[in-house]
């Protein structure tokens, strides 16, 4: 199968789920939200602006991560490098759960590795301007809400994928098709935590603060106070905050609005999201 038969044959099953998964699973959030927002209720544009980042981010990315698979096997064939080879054929034909086997094995290291080099990751994000131009997207959100979660420009999408799938590459062994399927359902998994995380409920949980990220904890990164912008880098667990020093613990009573420094632009619809941090990246400075 070429590179692009992959990214078609990927595409065509993962993104109508995607689709699905995405105006669906918000919903008991956004309800949520409407009936105790921490500030003020997010607007339904907003909501409808988030959604439709997301899934043009899904389509737009979706190559990087099956040529992540692609770089792997290359560098494999240089190096002479065997990875671990899983018989995903023989779990998947198992009777009855086969195919979910097979699912929670792809799902599962993905997950692992994205906990480890995710916290440095997204503080590169926000040292270099060039990776700020297209994590900027994400913290444009005034009104972050439950579908901020998904609102990454699709080259920060990818970047963050080419790695942990690259990497995943190098240690087991997978075809284009699982590389590209493994990147999906490990986003997939972190769909509801950041849904959770990044809801504007109003909601305070000091016992789990420092356990998981809960909203109250990640607001302080969207803060519109740009000294909060460098903590809280934690996408599953603030353990890596914590032993680094960026951990910044929630004030009681207090929900900082989200957004950037006046004067930058919040997008208005996908195009613009997807362009405008292109332009900015490779602008003179």
């Amino acid at each position: 199968m070429t590179f692009w038969d992959s990214v078609l044959a990927m595409l065509s099953g993962a993104l109508p789920v995607m689709a699905v998964l995405t105006l669906l699973v918000p919903i008991p959030f956004i309800i949520a939200e409407q009936l105790r927002p921490a500030i003020a209720r997010p607007r339904w544009q907003a909501y409808g602006l988030n959604m439709a980042i997301s899934l043009s981010t899904v389509v737009l990315a979706a190559p990087i991560g099956i040529a992540a698979g692609m770089a792997a096997t290359a560098v494999q064939g240089a190096l002479g490098w065997q990875p671990l080879a899983i018989p995903f054929d023989r779990i998947e034909a198992i009777a009855g759960v086969g195919p979910l086997l097979k699912g929670a094995m792809l799902m599962i290291a993905p997950l692992v590795l994205h906990d480890l080099w995710f916290y440095w990751s997204h503080r590169l994000e926000h040292k270099l301007p060039v990776l700020w131009a297209f994590h900027s997207l994400h913290h444009s959100d005034r009104e972050m809400n439950c579908t901020t979660w998904a609102r990454d420009h699709f080259l920060q999408s990818g970047w963050r994928g080419f790695i942990s799938v690259f990497t995943l590459g190098m240690i087991v062994q997978l075809d284009y098709m699982e590389a590209g399927l493994a990147a999906m359902l490990g986003q997939m998994a972190f769909m509801l935590l950041s849904m959770f995380y990044h809801s504007a409920i109003r909601v305070e949980l000091p016992w789990l603060d420092r356990i998981v990220v809960t909203p109250q904890v990640h607001r302080i990164h969207h803060s519109v106070e740009r000294e909060h912008h460098d903590s809280n880098f934690a996408d599953l667990f603030p353990v890596m905050d914590i032993l680094f020093g960026t951990f910044r613990a929630p004030v009681r009573g207090q929900f900082q609005a989200t957004g950037l420094s006046e004067g930058q632009s919040n997008p208005r619809n996908p195009l613009s999201a997807q362009l405008v941090p292109v332009l900015n990246a490779f602008k003179p400075r």
